[in-house]
């Protein structure tokens, strides 16, 4: 029995222009192109008839050899030139679709792009929190919901204790600010008075510290005296002049207290708006997050170790962020309340501005505890001056380098000049958000260069020349 391997075709599958159809196969028949899978070689029985297929075939005569076909190679088959230059256009179309679909969900999610940012570093902070759930809760819309739950009675159940306890206090250094402001008003109309029409006309404490300047700028005339420096025209100091400007500033503050009451009205409910929003966002990243990474992922032209790599980067920084920004400004707040009530200062309103005080790069609380100082040295308070200055000095203002770089840890490979440039353009472009956004822009663009860095050193040429 004679065996041989045949080329079949099986079915046609509609053929390539210019492909050259296999030796024996009809001319005129499609010729499948050099990837079609429906070329398969198969054994065919050339034995006479009559000879079963089952019995062992006759050897072939001497001297003629046995030509085998081999199989097809392995692996996936090449694409033909046509399919090639079909397929650029195409990519270069679906790259265009592509950016038109990025662009036109910016301008869908560009009124409230804030807020998604917001919730999407929410979800991934919380996304520990919901893998413990989920392992309980074994449906996925109640962890998500149990989820945001346990976040709101841990973070804004407090938060509404402590703003219930904070509206008296406001309350009261509101009725001060305008008290203040209808005292100014005995003044001149330019914002300046003499010191007969303006006595008794400013609070006890500061009338107090305008004696205290005069008495001081005697004392420093006089030691300048003792060295031989003339300094008369600090002892010409007129405390009735600075009385006028400190009334035309109080009414200029009277009117900013005014304006910030209305404004903040309008604020708050445009906050609660949008934090109802970022719930309900949030409330879907939780329960739908993995398939929408997923999604990213698959459309993302990196690598799957980058895109890892570039995620876990920025979940790190996020949590940093969180951890060094947002608990050190509480901790900072908690600890200048404390300093404020003993010094007989509204504990809680201050501690309040110290909480958010404590997010500005530089200054930081300080812009707080300073005037409260100085308000106590001029009121005559001198000793409780003193121990304001140096608990806040030591326990808020000392504790913020190493709080931060204890709760960063994790964002300890970012230089701190870095950092601090990333955090002070992120407000300059963003406000109160950029201390989250600069951190995070900073390490997309560090890990952005790092990958880039390596690749162009697998891809460099070993005799040094440029990349090709």
């Amino acid at each position: 029995m004679l065996r041989r391997a045949a080329t079949r075709l099986s079915p046609p599958c509609g053929g390539c222009p210019g492909d050259v159809p296999p030796q024996g196969a009809d001319p005129f028949a499609p010729s499948p192109c050099a990837g079609c899978p429906s070329v398969r070689t198969e054994t065919v029985n050339d034995s006479p008839a009559g000879q079963p297929a089952g019995q062992p075939e006759a050897s072939a005569p001497a001297g003629a050899s046995a030509t085998s076909v081999p199989p097809p190679a392995s692996g996936p088959a090449p694409v033909s030139a046509p399919a090639l230059a079909h397929a650029a256009p195409t990519r270069v179309w679906l790259a265009l679709l592509a950016v038109v679909a990025v662009g036109i969900g910016w301008l869908l999610a560009r009124p409230f792009i804030h807020t998604l940012a917001v919730a999407i570093v929410v979800a991934a902070l919380a996304a520990p929190l919901r893998e413990r759930i989920a392992r309980r809760v074994h449906q996925p819309d109640l962890a998500a919901a149990s989820t945001i739950a346990t976040l709101l009675l841990c973070v804004a159940a407090p938060l509404a204790v402590f703003v219930a306890a904070l509206i008296p206090q406001a309350r009261a250094l509101a009725r001060a600010a305008m008290a203040f402001y209808a005292a100014s008003g005995s003044g001149a109309a330019d914002g300046t008075a003499t010191a007969a029409s303006t006595a008794g006309s400013l609070p006890a404490p500061v009338e107090l510290g305008l004696a205290r300047l005069h008495e001081l700028s005697v004392w420093v005339t006089q030691t300048l005296a003792d060295f031989g420096i003339d300094a008369s025209d600090i002892a010409d100091f007129d405390p009735a002049s600075l009385r006028g400007t400190l009334l035309g500033a109080a009414r200029q503050a009277g009117e900013a207290v005014l304006h910030g009451i209305t404004a903040g009205v309008g604020n708050a409910v445009y906050l609660f708006g949008h934090f109802l929003l970022m719930l309900f966002i949030l409330y879907f990243l939780l329960r739908d997050g993995r398939q929408m990474l997923a999604f990213v992922k698959r459309v993302s032209p990196l690598a799957h170790a980058q895109e890892d790599r570039l995620i876990s980067a920025l979940r790190g920084v996020a949590r940093s962020v969180f951890m060094g920004g947002v608990l050190v400004a509480v901790f900072q707040g908690v600890i200048g309340a404390v300093g404020f009530a003993l010094v007989g200062l509204p504990a809680l309103f201050w501690g309040f501005a110290m909480s958010f005080a404590a997010m500005i790069p530089v200054v930081g609380t300080a812009l707080i505890w300073a005037p409260a100082t100085a308000y106590l040295y001029l009121s005559g308070e001198t000793w409780r001056a003193v121990f304001l200055l140096g608990w806040c000095a030591v326990l808020v203002s000392s504790s913020d380098g190493l709080l931060r770089a204890w709760f960063m840890k994790e964002g300890a490979g970012i230089p701190m000049l870095y950092l601090f440039l990333a955090i002070l353009g992120g407000l300059n472009m963003f406000g109160m958000l950029g201390l989250l956004y600069g951190p995070l822009l900073l390490t997309f663009a560090m890990v952005a260069l790092a990958m880039y860095a390596e690749v162009a050193a697998e891809m460099a040429p070993k005799d040094g020349g440029p990349i090709r």
